[in-house]
């Protein structure tokens, strides 16, 4: 039995991993090997290492963890969960399956990138979803912002720190007169109509047709739907919640899920996401999940 399976070899699962390596505690880490950020060739915001291509860090953070000779890294789908406390079973794809007293789930979510033909193909590159990530790589650009909810004019102010040449794409929303008016005072351009598709030379955005005609721009900012990469959580009953984009799980302090025992980090388990927040949770989990793991011990011992 595993002291530990972690669901995810990401960078949430491999700063858990972390974590508990140096506790000394026997643990696996699941991994398919897709983790959400391939489709960019760099990475921004994370300390000290501003720019690096996220497979390079994912490499590093392995090749690292080589050290401890308690985690093992397996290229694996888990496919179905069950039990509970001290004893939660893990049954992989290949029909093997494994015991474990705690479990981390760490498999991050899945963009839906198919509603808007051309989309999948400049994911990444010109079709970016956080400013932080990749803002500063495009801003004074001619950029654009698919809206999905929020304050039209909140959303535009935010965006403006990147551009001042900044379109709004309502596709089909509804749109309040009086926003449509201070729109165009703060000489931020409305699109309403819905779109069509995303224009590209390779991935690289050309312009964004709607039904309306077509806008040329060099990047635009789009929240594609995402879900939950794996069921795992909720086939053992953790809760979740609704973020802008799609449900994540509800985690507590300790990072510890619904259910006693289980655990969640990273994109998964918050509704913002990036390295920098996903290491932290992971971190978080890897050492909470070995408190309660000692903790445990302790009870039996009295």
């Amino acid at each position: 039995m595993y002291d530990v399976i972690i669901i995810g070899g990401g960078f949430a699962g491999l700063a858990a991993a972390t974590q508990l390596g140096r506790a000394r505690r026997k643990v696996l880490v699941l991994d398919t090997g897709k983790p959400r950020n391939r489709f960019a060739e760099h990475s921004h915001g994370f300390l000290s290492r501003d720019g690096a291509a996220p497979g390079e860090l994912l490499a590093e953070a392995r090749r690292q963890l080589e050290t401890y000779g308690t985690v093992e890294l397996r290229n694996a789908e888990a496919i179905a969960a069950s039990g509970e406390l001290d004893g939660f079973s893990i049954e992989l794809a290949s029909h093997q399956q494994l015991a474990t007293r705690r479990l981390i789930i760490a498999h991050g979510v899945t963009d839906d990138t198919s509603g808007i033909q051309g989309m999948a193909e400049c994911w990444g590159k010109t079709a970016l979803h956080c400013p932080y990530c990749h803002g500063y790589e495009v801003a004074d650009r001619r950029l654009g912002l698919m809206l999905r909810d929020g304050d039209l004019l909140d959303r535009a102010r935010f965006f403006q720190e990147w551009t001042s040449d900044l379109t709004l794409f309502a596709n089909g929303g509804p749109v309040d007169p009086i926003v449509r008016v201070a729109l165009a005072d703060m000489r931020v351009k409305l699109v309403e109509e819905a779109l069509v598709r995303f224009d590209h030379r390779d991935g690289v955005l050309q312009s964004v047709v709607t039904t309306a005609g077509s806008t040329p721009l060099d990047a635009i900012f789009v929240h594609a739907p995402i879900q939950l990469a794996s069921n795992l959580g909720l086939q053992l009953g953790c809760e979740t919640k609704a973020g802008m984009a799609g449900d994540f799980f509800l985690v507590d302090h300790l990072q510890q899920t619904s259910i006693p025992g289980v655990y969640a980090a990273g994109d998964a388990a918050r509704p913002m996401h990036n390295i920098s927040f996903a290491v932290a949770d992971g971190a978080g989990a890897g050492i909470f999940a070995h408190q309660s793991l000692v903790a445990t011990s302790a009870a039996r011992g009295k």
